[in-house]
């Protein structure tokens, strides 16, 4: 049997055209973004120093659709929340096939 190996966790390539197994056991990380009330308007919070928010009509969407934008890449999910911050809905994206 022709041998190989992993050459990377993040994109599987493997010598004489054999996929490596999946079942590695490496986990990937998941991004998530909350969009919570934010100084009466909404906020999207990706980390510490990331978090731009915006007021007025529309604030709540303007905020969802930069969130969608800032997830193209990657897996995970956008999570809104509300004034009490329970989970008001979620929106997945990624490696799974959701999409945006």
């Amino acid at each position: 049997m022709p041998s190989r190996r992993l050459v990377s966790d993040d994109f599987p390539v493997s010598h004489w055209g054999m996929m490596p197994d999946l079942a590695s056991g490496v986990q990937h990380s998941a991004t998530i973004i909350e969009i919570r009330p934010y100084r009466g308007g909404w906020q999207c919070f990706e980390a510490p120093g990331v978090a731009p928010f915006w007021t007025g009509n529309g604030a709540k969407e303007d905020a969802i659709s930069y969130a969608k934008g800032r997830a193209r890449f990657g897996r995970g999910e956008i999570r809104v929340l509300n004034r009490d911050g329970s989970i008001q809905g979620i929106i997945p994206f990624g490696e799974s096939g959701n999409k945006l």
